[in-house]
Parts: structure tokens; sequence; C-alpha cells
């Protein structure tokens, strides 16, 4: 008689979680995949430590964020009226619209004709105006460095979010020789950047879109991402059950002429419309900084007096200045949402802030590269390549249709500074001063 292998135990104790992925108790988890208690309690044990089980406390257990990534086609599900609860006289019955884009299953290759390595690459960054954005060049340098076998010298610039300084630097690129170029878009709703990239096309050059996208999408060979519109929508999801449906909303926004900044806002929005007790009371962009988001506050606390019963922010960039503000007033901060830097975290816990938090992965800078090399080589990529965004909340703060990939107790770095990005994979720091 062949006794199973590890790999068959392995899946059988994965496969006992079902669609809810509700937590189990340890003894349950081994009696459902039929092993003896020794083995099943160590392989627990082994799976937990590797990330793909994840204790909930009491002795239970439940898929953790490596297992759950395995189900990549959720990354833009559809929340249905069952999700967003009972219709109520408050609630519109109307599908939230999550869709799964169609991108992610249209497969490209790409012609680079006789061109071998070492491939000349070309990185149009936006800006590296705050922490998250010097995490994400940091992360594509890093893996460029990792692959300087088969790159030659990378030309990098940063356009400051000018978009008519990027078009400057995009031309020079094109006109000095490269064979791909990675661009993340400055704002630009004049489309400003269509001709060059245009150039590009017709040139030969794919261009591969990194985290935001230019005023046509289709100017993009592919585009390495996250999901705006799922985050945008869940935090506002939660922001709208947490106040049990009612409530006074203050909005604040990175810059609001950058395609995240845009998307998250409109998901937000969206949202926050199905509930009639939900009012959002102002609307502002602080620059992605923590000095725009205290300034904020502190103008909208000039103006109406009291504070909201929730603030949204896009990102956790804004949202730790926006946490101070009230705390610098001897305010108790109302709920708040928004991640991606460590400080928001420590705040929220430390203070004991209602918070739900929705990770950008910086590593995406990283991905890019990947997805550049790949595409030289010939080898076949999505059309869109999504990085996983982790839901990431205090224990006690889900709510019926948001519920957490990670505790933030698990999360937070104690041991890192505020402007650490901790992004998806690993914490990424990248120091501002000397």
């Amino acid at each position: 008689m062949t006794r199973p292998s590890n790999i068959n135990r392995i899946v059988g104790i994965l496969g006992v979680f079902d669609g809810r992925n509700a937590a189990l108790p340890a003894l349950e988890i081994v009696k459902k995949a039929g092993m003896k208690s020794s083995t099943g309690y160590g392989l627990i044990r082994a799976l937990t430590s590797r990330g793909y089980l994840e204790a909930t406390g009491d002795g239970c257990f439940r898929l953790g964020l490596k297992a759950r990534q395995l189900a990549y086609a959720e990354i833009e599900r559809p929340l249905t009226q069952a999700q967003l609860g009972a219709p109520t006289a408050r609630v519109d019955p109307v599908d939230a619209g999550l869709d799964l884009s169609p991108d992610l299953l249209e497969m490209l290759t790409f012609d680079a004709g006789s061109a071998g390595p070492p491939w000349r690459i070309g990185v149009a960054n936006a800006s590296s105006a705050n922490p998250w954005r010097k995490a994400l060049l940091s992360s594509l340098m890093q893996s460029l460095k990792r692959k300087s076998g088969v790159l030659g010298e990378a030309r990098i610039s940063d356009a400051d979010d000018d978009p008519e300084t990027q078009v400057t630097q995009i031309s020079e690129m094109l006109a000095g020789g490269i064979d791909a170029l990675i661009l993340s878009a400055a704002p630009d709703p004049a489309g400003a950047l269509c001709n060059v990239l245009e150039q590009a096309r017709t040139m030969g050059v794919p261009v591969i879109g990194m985290d935001r996208r230019p005023a046509r999408a289709d100017l993009m060979t592919t585009f390495v991402t996250a999901s705006d519109d799922m985050i945008g929508k869940s935090s506002a999801l939660w922001v709208a059950e947490w106040l049990g449906g009612a409530g006074r909303i203050w909005m604040l926004s990175g810059i609001d002429t950058a395609s995240p900044a845009i998307r998250r806002k409109a998901g937000a929005c969206e949202i926050f419309d199905r509930f009639v007790g939900i009012t959002i009371e102002a609307g502002e962009s602080t620059d992605w900084t923590k000095q725009g988001g205290a300034r904020v506050i502190e103008e909208l606390l000039a103006r109406y007096g009291a504070p909201p019963d929730a603030v949204w922010c896009d990102s956790g960039l804004q949202g730790f200045g926006a946490m101070q503000a009230f705390l610098d007033r001897g305010l108790v901060p109302p709920p708040h949402t928004g991640g991606d830097i460590n400080g928001v975290f420590r705040m929220a816990l430390t203070h004991r802030i209602p918070h739900c938090a929705f990770d950008y992965p910086a590593a995406m800078g990283g991905m890019a590269v990947d997805v550049t090399l790949d595409l030289l080589r010939g080898r076949m990529v999505p059309r869109r390549v999504e990085a996983p965004v982790p839901a990431i909340l205090p224990r006690g703060h889900e709510t019926p249709s948001v519920k957490a990939d990670i505790w933030a107790e698990n999360y937070v770095r104690w041991d890192l500074p505020d402007d650490a990005t901790l992004s998806h994979w690993h914490p990424i720091h990248v120091q501002t001063h000397p």
C-alpha cells in the first residue's frame, strides 16, 4: 500500500477550506484532511510559517495570503448584493461593478527583431515625490541590478510630475536608442504624452506602463499595475459598513490629475452613492504627502467645526498626516482608510483608530523589469499584469464584506521608521536624508 506523500497531505489540508475561507480549529482541519494528529499539526505549523495558512487565534487557522494568491482570478471580483448586505431602505441594490478586467485574459508577444542582449532600457518615472514612489524606484533598481547580465546601462529620468518634462525626457531616450521603455506617466489630462508614445510605437519600442497610465491606454504595450478601482470601492465599502450606512465623509485624494487618484475616487464615490445615509461633505487633494493630509484636515476643521464620521483616504501617505492632525488638536481621530507606509499602521494601532488599508505594492517596479525582459525575449505576457493588493485591518475591524488578508498587528514593523514602504513582499525603506 502506497502511503500519501507530503504534497498530497498539504493539498488535503488546503482543500479543507471553503470559498468563504472561514477559520477552523486545528483538530477539525486534521480530521477533515484524514491524517494523524502528529502529522497534521506539523504540516499546519509548517504551512503557517510559510504564509500558506494564517493563525486567527484560539487555535484556529484559515488560508493565508500565499494560498489566496493562487486564486489569481479574483483580483477584481464583482460585489454582489449578498456581499453588500441585505437590501434595506438605505441601500441601493445595484451591483458595485468590481468586474474582472478582460485585459487580464488577453496575452501578447512582441517581436524584438534582431535585437538581443544586452538590451537598453529607458525608465521614464513620473516622480520620486513621496516615500512610496521612492520605494517603487528602489524596487525597479534592485531588479535592474539583478538582471545586469542581460541589460546594458539603463537610462532613468524623473519628470517631477510634469508631463512636458517627461515628453522631452522620452524623446531624448528614443533618440539615443533604447530597446524598451518603462513608463510611469506624469499626470497628463491634456494628453501631452500621446505623440511621443506614438513615436515609440512607430519605432518598434514597446512601452511597459507601470502604476500610472497615460491618457491613452492603447499606447502601452502592457501595463503592470494593481487595481485602483478595487482599492477605491473596497475601502469605501468598509467605511459605509463600519458606519452602518450613514455618516459624514471627508475624502482625501492624492494628486487629482494622476490616474490612480482619479480611479480610486471614482470607485469610492460609486460605492458611497449606494448608501443614501452617507454624505460626502468634502473632497480635497493632498499631493500624497503627510503634510498635505494634515493641511487639509486643518482647513476642513476650520470650515466645518466638528470632525467627520470617517475620513476616506486613497493612500496612507496623506492618511498618516490626517490622523496626526486630529491628535494634535486633542481630538479622537475618526475611522480612516489608506495604507502604503509603515507610519499609518503604527499610528492606527497605537491610538486604536478604526482603520482599513489596501496596500499598493511598490514591488511592481521589479515586476515591470521582469515583464520587459519577457517581452524582449519573445515570451507571452498578459496585456495587463496585476500585482495582488492585500486587505490589511486591525483585529476586530472587519465588516461583513471586507475581511483581512493580513492582520495589521502582523504587518506593521515597529523596528522600521514611519516612511518605510512595506509593500507586499518585503519592506522597502529609502533614506530621504543623509
